[in-house]
């Protein structure tokens, strides 16, 4: 029996051992949240005694020995697209109307671990291991005002942010070269413009950010985060295949808030058709020309965040002291220095 009484060093070793394991269903998990200069740490889903886990605000997204994402016929299940079905996490952090928090992935394999175009990701954490598909932002009120106890299957969730593909832009070469030794290549081909989010999420060191609505009623709330992965297109024959999304639920106080409620949302098992364009999209067929962004629209105060939800990082380690705002209006980046706790 060992006795570690450095938790955090403990966990990189840990994780590093048990993700290298070979994981048909594992693809990654949130790290950690940054939120008001405080970073959270996420769950340890290897071993339940771990000190951590008595401390995050962010869900188990799955167990270790369970599939972590949700597929097409899964689509319509309330609790399994709320927060893959997992129970409340023991804490809840806090963050001010319109800041900016941070939300950090780690892969479960270490198939990109130090590969052109992936970021700037610590050393010891492996980057997300797919480029292909959209990164999404929900928000919901946890009506009993306790985001601990919460059942995510009923609540109502509004979108504040959607990066599906923007077809200005393209990938870097360094991660298409990157993406060419993997089992998926890259789509669109070179010579077709279009950049996932998902690519920019993982260029960004596999890091995105999350604006909560300036105004925005203090109160306890859940943060969903939604990477959609489309490079295993829906076959008829295979009941593995499909649009996979790995969902992320961040328990969250809003303090020094306004008087602005949220709208009426959507149930989970609701913002997706199970045989819909998404949960069907082929992109090696469509080379991203006529995708469409998927769900419920934005939040209308907040249409203009459609894309603006990336900032670019030079450091996502757990003891980085920089948090960013963004202007969304102007796309304009603005470093600003905190001091972090940890």
């Amino acid at each position: 029996m060992i006795t570690v009484r450095k938790p955090s060093h403990f966990r990189i070793l840990l994780l590093a051992s048990l993700l290298a394991l070979p994981r048909a269903n594992a693809h990654g998990q949130i790290k950690g949240v940054l939120a008001n200069g405080i970073y959270n740490d996420g769950p340890n889903i290897y071993w339940d005694a771990d000190p951590v886990n008595e401390q995050t605000a962010i869900r188990k997204m799955y167990q270790a020995a369970g599939p972590s994402y949700v597929l097409p016929q899964d689509f319509a299940d309330n609790s399994k697209m709320a927060c893959e079905g997992a129970l409340g996490a023991p804490k809840t952090i806090t963050a001010s109307a319109g800041s900016v928090v941070r939300v950090d992935w780690v892969g479960a394999t270490a198939e990109l671990d130090g590969k052109p175009g992936t970021g700037n990701v610590p050393q010891g954490q492996n980057p997300w291991v797919h480029a292909m598909g959209t990164m999404a932002s929900y928000i919901a009120k946890c009506t009993n005002e306790d985001c601990t106890t919460y059942d995510a299957s009923q609540a109502s969730w509004v979108k504040l942010a959607l990066f599906g593909i923007d077809r200005s832009e393209t990938i870097s070469d360094g991660l298409r070269e990157t993406m060419q030794n993997k089992p998926e290549e890259y789509y669109p081909t070179p010579g077709t413009s279009g950049l996932w989010g998902m690519a920019r999420f993982v260029e960004a060191g596999s890091s995105w950010t999350i604006t909560i609505p300036e105004g925005l009623a203090n109160g306890h709330y859940i943060i969903r985060q939604e990477v959609g992965a489309i490079h295993n297109p829906w076959n008829a024959k295979d009941d593995t295949s499909g649009t996979q999304l790995y969902i992320g639920c961040i328990q969250i106080e809003i303090i020094n808030g306004g008087n602005t409620k949220l709208p009426g949302g959507t149930k989970a098992g609701s913002l997706y058709a199970t045989d819909g364009a998404f949960a069907r999209y082929n992109v090696y067929e469509d080379n991203g020309k006529t995708f469409v962004d998927p769900g419920p629209t934005l939040w209308p105060s907040l249409s203009h965040a459609k894309r603006d939800v990336y900032v670019p990082f030079q450091s996502n380690a757990v003891n980085d002291s920089a948090v960013y705002n963004t202007d969304l209006s102007e796309r304009r980046m603005k470093k600003v220095k905190k001091t972090v706790l940890v």
